[in-house]
């Protein structure tokens, strides 16, 4: 293969940028299909939703999409910028909004070369170091792209690397594919295996029709009680955060909003993002809980929960039970993690989440099997999901390595270290 000459992007393709939304527009001019930035995704178009805007047909022309222009984005996740989609000419007359550039290669670069470039280290490091960032996100703009290095080996050569990385992609995306589903499958089966086993116990028995909304059957030998009647319920509270003398010494971990992403999934809560201190405590009614309160969230992400695993206090946005004899706290966390789910989806309207009240909290009932059944139903979903989360941790890491390899053959093609005339 011919050895690949190296410039920047400029000197290839064009780099259109995309027309900016103002109002929405005269209602006498045409009607244009756009793409934003929602469309475009890591290797293909989303034409699920696509909009559109009115504008004078002579200036419509200069953000009219073509054939085999090249899709990118302005700014968003640091791992996708840069990284783009070919537009197939799939809307006729469509047009692109400022957030996305249309990347138009000329006569020496592909379309599909360049979206395998985009996906190589040189472009990737390229970007990392050049975008600007903000806390989550990260833009590019036109003067970026177009200085973007390339490595450009004549068209035939192109041709073939494409040629062969669309082969050997397609096999190996093919096997994560079918590694994502099984992880599907596996979470479905873990969910269904804890929900049947919380509320039907460790072994078949008689069941009786439950007054339950999430459960429709229940063994006939457990009781249906008020959760208040069987645990303390506990409300948190934010101190005042213009004393700064309250927030000053703070050592007691402080359940807030900054912890509901690390509740995920997790028995045990072992420390928080935030501590509060024993002036913030004592001017609030926030209190000190003990070890083994079961903490649940009441907004924002309603229903995730945890075990403490020492004393915390709590903000307002979570709710805490103190467990009596009676109720073993691993068992309520089992109900609420999972059995409660549905339930909890129902404080879920669309995009509006509303915060379960003090009256909701009051009002629920759980199904209260004897102690030693609690304790059974915990020990067994722990076995029988360790071994299904091991299942799930080696496909997982199936799909790693297999993308390590996807990436890794690309950058071996389109850096010529792959003779692809071979096969090899």
């Amino acid at each position: 293969m011919t050895k690949p000459l190296w410039t920047t992007l400029k000197h290839l393709a064009a780099v259109q940028t995309g027309v900016t939304l103002s109002g929405e527009g005269d209602p006498s001019l045409p009607e244009w299909p756009y793409l934003r930035v929602a469309n475009v995704q890591v290797g293909f178009v989303d034409l699920t939703e696509v909009k559109t805007l009115r504008l004078a047909e002579d200036a419509a022309t200069s953000f009219t999409l073509k054939r085999g222009d090249v899709l990118m984005t302005e700014g968003g996740d640091i791992d996708k910028l840069g990284r783009g989609a070919i537009w197939r000419g799939e809307i006729a007359n469509a047009l692109h909004q400022n957030h996305v550039f249309a990347v138009r290669p000329g006569a020496r670069l592909l379309p599909e070369f360049l979206v395998y470039w985009l996906d190589g280290p040189v472009a990737r490091n390229y970007f990392r170091l050049t975008a600007k960032k903000t806390t989550n996100l990260a833009a590019t703009n036109k003067w970026t792209l177009g200085n973007l290095p390339v490595a450009c080996p004549p068209v035939e050569d192109q041709r073939r690397i494409v040629a062969y990385l669309d082969k050997q992609t397609a096999e190996i995306d093919t096997l994560i594919g079918e590694q994502q589903r099984l992880i599907e499958m596996l979470r479905e089966r873990r969910f269904a295996l804890r929900v049947n086993v919380a509320l039907h116990g460790t072994a078949p028995t008689e069941e009786i029709e439950s007054p339950l909304p999430w459960a429709e059957k229940l063994p006939v030998a457990w009781r249906v009680v008020p959760l208040t009647s069987v645990a303390k319920l506990e409300s948190g509270h934010t101190p005042s955060r213009s004393r700064e003398d309250w927030w000053r010494d703070c050592y007691i971990p402080w359940v807030s909003l900054h912890d509901v992403g690390m509740m995920r999934g997790v028995k045990y809560l072992h420390d928080t993002a935030q501590r509060i201190s024993d002036a913030g405590i004592a001017h609030s009614s926030a209190r000190l809980l003990p070890a083994r309160t079961v903490v649940l969230s009441r907004d924002a992400t309603v229903g995730r929960t945890a075990i403490m695993d020492v004393p915390m206090a709590t903000s307002q946005h979570f709710a805490a039970w103190v467990c009596g004899p009676d109720l073993d706290p691993e068992y309520l966390w089992v109900l609420f993690g999972d059995a409660m789910q549905p339930f909890f989806d129902s404080f879920q309207n669309g995009s509006t989440i509303r915060t379960i009240g003090m009256g909701d909290l009051k009002a629920f009932r759980i199904p209260l099997p004897p102690l030693d059944e609690q304790r059974r139903i915990v020990g067994y979903l722990d076995e029988e999901t360790a071994k299904i989360d091991s299942l799930i941790a080696e496909s997982e890491r199936f799909v790693e390595l297999s993308r390590e390899r996807r990436a890794a053959l690309i950058t071996a093609a389109i850096m010529g270290q792959i003779d692809v005339r071979l096969g090899a």
